[in-house]
């Protein structure tokens, strides 16, 4: 009989719902050939002093504990570590921010089906010689607004009623490029204006 396959699975995600449903995606069609194993993280932080290697890692740069967005240099963080793991984006910011470095984008608001199949494709590509998996998915919106790290950051700080100069301060440039970032930010915003705007700047915010 033939040994099967242990994926590991990381969810690096504040929202404990986001674990529990991919989870039960994970577990809701048995597989033959392999045994999915799910672990939990609420932050970068923590999935850095876990000792696991894992064949994928699922990540939403939007629940962090600080106002700041800084996806890029989390995901370069851990590909240090995690040096074959594939990276993916689930998340809301799915095509409002711009990621580098990354395997796949998804968005939240895709639909449990889209998702189911997503997850199947996923499972369904040939392991590489080293056992681990070689894939790529992405979803986005029809014109992505591709906001800057720095960009989203100066509006969640904004939401987070801080001032121009404590938010210059934390992102350690001056004010005028503070206004230059939010310039940007709403101008790209604007561009993709359709019935969900609004709501759309919310979640990036929050």
């Amino acid at each position: 009989m033939q040994n099967k396959k242990t994926i590991h699975v990381a969810v690096v995600d504040s929202c404990e719902f986001t674990m529990i449903g991919l989870q039960s995606l994970g577990k809701r069609e048995p597989d033959e050939k392999r045994d999915v194993i799910f672990h939990g993280f609420t932050h970068i932080e923590e999935l850095a002093m876990s000792e696991q290697l894992f064949d994928i890692i699922i990540y939403d740069p939007l629940n962090t504990r600080h106002f700041r967005v800084t996806t890029n240099d989390d995901i370069l963080c851990i590909k240090q570590k995690q040096v074959t793991a594939k990276i993916y984006i689930y998340s809301l910011s799915a095509g409002y921010l711009k990621f580098k470095h990354v395997d796949g984008v998804i968005s939240k608001r895709v639909s449990l089906g889209d998702i189911k199949a997503l997850w199947q494709i996923l499972m369904s590509q040939t392991p590489q010689e080293s056992g681990r998996y070689n894939v790529g998915m992405t979803t986005r919106l029809r014109t992505p607004a591709r906001l800057s790290s720095e960009e989203a950051s100066v509006l969640r700080g904004y939401s987070c009623n801080l001032k121009t100069k404590q938010i210059a301060r934390q992102l350690g440039c001056n004010v005028r490029l503070v206004y230059f970032y939010k310039n940007n930010a709403m101008n790209k915003l604007k561009a993709v204006r359709g019935p969900s705007f609004y709501q759309s700047i919310r979640w990036i915010l929050n």
